[in-house]
């Protein structure tokens, strides 16, 4: 079964599913990566996900977006990253087919400032980036929380989240002890 991880821009998805897919030893995929390789292979040219957004807008990106979920809706035992938006997507199929889903939840003052420490996103109006961020806050936890199958606080140390996901797994019988190294077991 595949791991799913949603959640806001900037709640460590990559980060957490990288380390993940590595101590559970499975293959990690980033939808944003797969994007960014799409654009690249029709256009002849590259741009990060973030450019392909500002350069040619939401209904473009989407259409993208739409066949990185296509290259990966076949992967089993893997884990996948989503885009933050993804979830908002009319793709004719249900986020909970892709495998068991879990919610990356960032405390929303700790997630805005590690979104606006590089750069102010596109999708955010730059000329009041909080309002942007606390409307689409408050548009997308529901709809996290609602598709999500555990939901798991990533506001502080990013080994711990993954401590607290392997044992929700291990909890769930959805990995085997065997297949992940490095946590200890309780006591």
């Amino acid at each position: 079964m595949n791991i799913i991880l949603i959640g806001f821009k900037g709640c460590g998805k990559t980060l957490i599913g990288k380390t993940l897919a590595a101590k559970l030893k499975r293959e990690f995929y980033d939808t944003d990566s797969i994007i960014e390789s799409i654009y690249t292979e029709e256009t002849k040219s590259h741009l990060s996900f973030r450019e392909i957004y500002k350069k040619h807008g939401s209904e473009y990106f989407r259409n993208l977006e739409k066949k990185a979920l296509e290259r990966v809706e076949g992967l089993e035992s893997s884990v996948i990253s989503l885009g933050g938006g993804t979830i908002f997507s009319d793709f004719g199929f249900r986020i909970s087919d892709f495998g068991f889903v879990i919610y990356l939840h960032v405390e929303p003052d700790i997630l805005y400032e590690r979104i606006v420490k590089n750069s102010i996103p596109a999708f955010f109006d730059s000329s009041n980036p909080r309002q942007s961020f606390d409307k689409l806050y408050a548009e997308r936890l529901p709809l996290y929380k609602r598709l999500a199958d555990i939901v798991i606080d990533n506001s502080g140390d990013a080994e711990e989240t993954i401590k607290n996901i392997l044992l929700e797994l291990k909890n769930k019988n959805l990995i085997n002890p065997r297949e992940h190294r490095g946590t200890k077991k309780e006591t």
